[in-house]
Formats: C-alpha cells, sequence, structure tokens
C-alpha cells in the first residue's frame, strides 16, 4: 500500500487560468521533504484551466472538473472527501504561497504533534490585467497576536495561513449556500472544536485588488452593507459567542450599520 502524503493542499478554482498558475507554481516549487498532494477542483468547463492543470500537476495530484452550483465551498468538500493527507491545507486560485512555506511547515514541533497551527502572510495590492496581474505593492503581517476571541465577532485571519489535521476536520462541510464568509464560517466551526496555535514564519502571499480590475466571485463588502449584515447574523446564529463580552461586541457593530440587536440574542 502506497504511503498517503502528508499534506494535501485543495485549491478550488474558476475560469481564472492565469492565477491558477501562479499558485500551482508556488506550490509545485516548494522544496519539502515529504509527500505534497494537489487537489484542484474547477467548477465551470475551461480549456484554459486544464491545459495548466495537465502541465503543472503531478501523477499524485487530481484535478476534478465537478457539476452542480457554482462556488468554492462545495469544490472544498468535494476536495476534502478525497484528501488523503495527514494535514489539510487551502489555497484560493488567486493566491500563493512563498518558497520552503511547506518545508518551515513540517519542521514545526506543532505540526510534528498534529496540532493545527496558523502562520504569517504578506497581503499584496495588485491590478488584474486581461494579460495578466501587474503587483502594487506587498506588505509583510506578523500574524502571532492576529487570532484572538475576537474571531467570533470578525474574521482576522486569511483562510491559506492554516494547516489542519485531517482528523480534526472529520464531519465539517462549507456552506455551499452562503454568498460570502463562508470560510468564516468554516474556521470558527474548527475552532469550536480547537483554536490553532501560530507558528512565526511566512507562508501565505495574499492577493488583493482594490480598483475595478477585480474578477472576484465573491463579496468583500464593508460590514455595514445591507447584505454582508444578512451574512453576519447567519454566521453568529449558527456560531454563539462563547463569553457576554464577545456577545456585546457583535451588538455593538451591527449596531454601527443600524441593526439594533440585544447582545442577549448573539
Amino acid at each position: 500500500m502506497n504511503k498517503p502524503p502528508f499534506f494535501s493542499v485543495i485549491v478550488p478554482t474558476h475560469t481564472r487560468a492565469i492565477l491558477l498558475r501562479r499558485a500551482l507554481e508556488s506550490i509545485k516549487s516548494q522544496a519539502c521533504p515529504v509527500d505534497v498532494e494537489v487537489i484542484v477542483i474547477s467548477d465551470a468547463s475551461d480549456r484554459a484551466t486544464d491545459e495548466v492543470c495537465a502541465e503543472l500537476l503531478g501523477k499524485s495530484d487530481m484535478y476534478i472538473r465537478r457539476n452542480g452550483e457554482k462556488g468554492p465551498s462545495a469544490s472544498r468538500n468535494l476536495g476534502l472527501s478525497l484528501a488523503k493527507g495527514n494535514y489539510i491545507l487551502f489555497l484560493d486560485d488567486d493566491d500563493a504561497w512563498h518558497p520552503n512555506c511547506l518545508a518551515q511547515l513540517y519542521d514545526q514541533p506543532h505540526v510534528r504533534l498534529g496540532l493545527p497551527v496558523y502562520f504569517n502572510c504578506s497581503v499584496v495590492t495588485e491590478r488584474r490585467l486581461p494579460h495578466g496581474p501587474e503587483s502594487l505593492s506587498e506588505v509583510g503581517m506578523n500574524l502571532e497576536n492576529g487570532l484572538t476571541p475576537d474571531v467570533y465577532v470578525k474574521n482576522q485571519v486569511h483562510m491559506s495561513c492554516f494547516a489542519f489535521p485531517k482528523h480534526l476536520l472529520q464531519g465539517l462541510e462549507f456552506d455551499p449556500f452562503m454568498r460570502a464568509y463562508e470560510d468564516w464560517d468554516y474556521l470558527l466551526s474548527v475552532f469550536d472544536r480547537q483554536m490553532p496555535t501560530h507558528v512565526p514564519f511566512l507562508g501565505s502571499r495574499v492577493y488583493e485588488v482594490s480598483d475595478d480590475t477585480t474578477d472576484r466571485r465573491g463579496s468583500s463588502t464593508a460590514a455595514t452593507d445591507f447584505n454582508a449584515v444578512l451574512d453576519y447574523l447567519y454566521v453568529y446564529r449558527r456560531h454563539p459567542a462563547p463569553t457576554p463580552e464577545l456577545r456585546q461586541k457583535r451588538a455593538d457593530l451591527l449596531a454601527q450599520t443600524g441593526l439594533p440587536i440585544g447582545a442577549d440574542l448573539l
């Protein structure tokens, strides 16, 4: 029987072959001492995506074009059902990893003990032009104190900065009906079981677009948008705040949007 990979990397994608190439190249360029399995799930028929995956994925990787509703949640859920690695990581098709991310991750004592962890990132601001992305700036983010109990009020750490032991995720799924914040909702489900520990290295490169060249499907709208408020309420109902202080912080945030709700209901 073949030995399972140590890391499984799940990459949902949707007709963004140029960005997907960057993400996959950042994985495949890793000098990692253990086996890494990459699972790419596309929710659309796209020849350019097919070609990138055929070029960059290896025999131990998987590329799936799935049917059904569009969106990253269903794609990630399919990836979770297929992943064989001891550790699961998620990488969006428009993000990437710094060199040696996986090697440094594997060397962490917490990972050797099978514990959930999160690492530092840099945030790149870019424009997305027809011929490809154009980087404008990059800022490093030390996330040592970035994950606190306030994550039950508002999301704090990007999904690509986490590594989870597979057993911790058993029975958990992304909600395919959410319009936004499905990653935050999923993370809270994990945190309800066990909070991750910070490990001090630069691992993830998160790309953001602040102008009208963005091609994101999901909403990054601020919490003052009405639809975003509804999504926040949905997350709050699914994940009750563990302390009275956090319930009050939720109420204060919603009050800023003109929606006064008693803390006892949050």
